[in-house]
């Protein structure tokens, strides 16, 4: 079934948002690039102005969640996942495959990650809705990673705090390497980056065994 217009002008104007910036994208461009004619006015049928378009765009996105919709539950499970790919990993192993769960999710949403992340031209409304919609789905996911694979330490760590820097850490990653065309400026790859930043939580927590024998 054929996109309506509604849906193409959605769909065009996350990633025009998501190429150009959101002040510098217009309306004739979201018009044209969604089959309609550029400066008629048409999409003011659909949305009341550029900054509803952008919140409503971004809102959709971040719901139809796909393939998603697993980890982001309340009920999934970060150790049952990484036993059943890799049963005899390590901690750091374990924090560098939840660490990849979470930039595979930045890149699969790459035009609201950059609109978010890079543009600084953005109505607070959209704040409000990756705030709730998004980075505080995240951050519930990571912490309760963080606790599970803690396992019998878990009330001896600010979870939070920690979940933050992890989430933290592979957002500016993300970020750095989508700037400079797919390559971190540091010529850091995307295994050592991750390893490094696993390495580090597990220091941080007190994970890993003083003589390094459990750095997976």
């Amino acid at each position: 079934m054929s996109a309506t217009s509604r849906e193409r002008i959605l769909t065009e104007a996350l990633r025009l948002f998501g190429e150009q910036g959101f002040a510098k994208t217009s309306i004739a461009q979201i018009e044209r690039a969604a089959g309609l004619s550029g400066g008629s006015g048409a999409l003011y049928r659909h949305f009341k102005s550029k900054e509803e378009l952008l919140v409503r765009a971004v809102d959709a996105r971040l719901a139809d969640r796909g393939d998603w919709e697993q980890f982001l539950a309340p009920t999934f499970s970060v150790v049952t996942v990484i036993e059943a790919i890799a049963p005899t990993a390590g901690t750091v192993d374990r924090l560098v495959a939840l660490c990849r769960i979470g930039l595979t999710r930045l890149d699969h949403d790459r035009d609201v990650t950059r609109i978010l992340l890079r543009d600084n031209s953005i109505p607070s409304p959209l704040l409000e809705v990756f705030r709730h919609q998004e980075y505080a789905v995240v951050m519930s996911m990571v912490t309760r990673g963080l606790v599970e694979l803690a396992d019998d330490r878990a009330g001896e760590q600010d979870w939070d705090a920690t979940a933050a820097v992890l989430v933290g850490a592979l957002a500016h990653f993300w970020m750095m390497r989508d700037i400079f065309d797919g390559d971190h400026p540091a010529d850091v790859d995307t295994d050592r980056y991750l390893r490094a930043t696993a390495e580090m939580i597990a220091a941080r927590l007190d994970w890993a065994d003083p003589k390094g024998e459990d750095r997976g």
